[in-house]
């Protein structure tokens, strides 16, 4: 049988309350928390994204057009930020970013000659 929602969220709560408890005991190094928020940003976004999609009669399509708009406005965002001088080039980050960006060019090259 499949956990209803109230238990997901109950483990939701308690695995955030037991790293809530373990950094405040300084068990946690601080410097894995930036994946941890990633990984807490990417589910609140799917969430809000089924949210949006729920009672339509394509949730599944609703649900990707959401993820697939809020990529292309973090791109854009990212593009123009970069171009005015506004965000650093010197992050080491800028590497993994470029890589994501090409493998993710290099995919939807690959899949659209697929559906054509």
């Amino acid at each position: 049988m499949s956990p209803s929602m109230h238990d997901e969220l109950s483990s939701m709560r308690l695995i955030l309350q037991g790293l809530e408890a373990r950094l405040n005991a300084g068990e946690v190094a601080p410097e894995g928390l930036p994946e941890f928020k990633s990984v807490v940003d990417d589910i609140r976004l799917r969430i809000w994204g089924l949210l949006t999609a729920a009672g339509t009669e394509e949730p599944r399509a609703v649900a990707e057009r959401f993820r697939l708009r809020r990529a292309a406005e973090l791109c854009r965002s990212l593009t123009q930020d970069l171009s005015a001088g506004s965000v650093a080039t010197g992050h080491p980050e800028w590497t993994e970013v470029q890589q994501a960006a090409a493998r993710l060019q290099a995919t939807i090259a690959e899949r659209a000659g697929q559906a054509a």
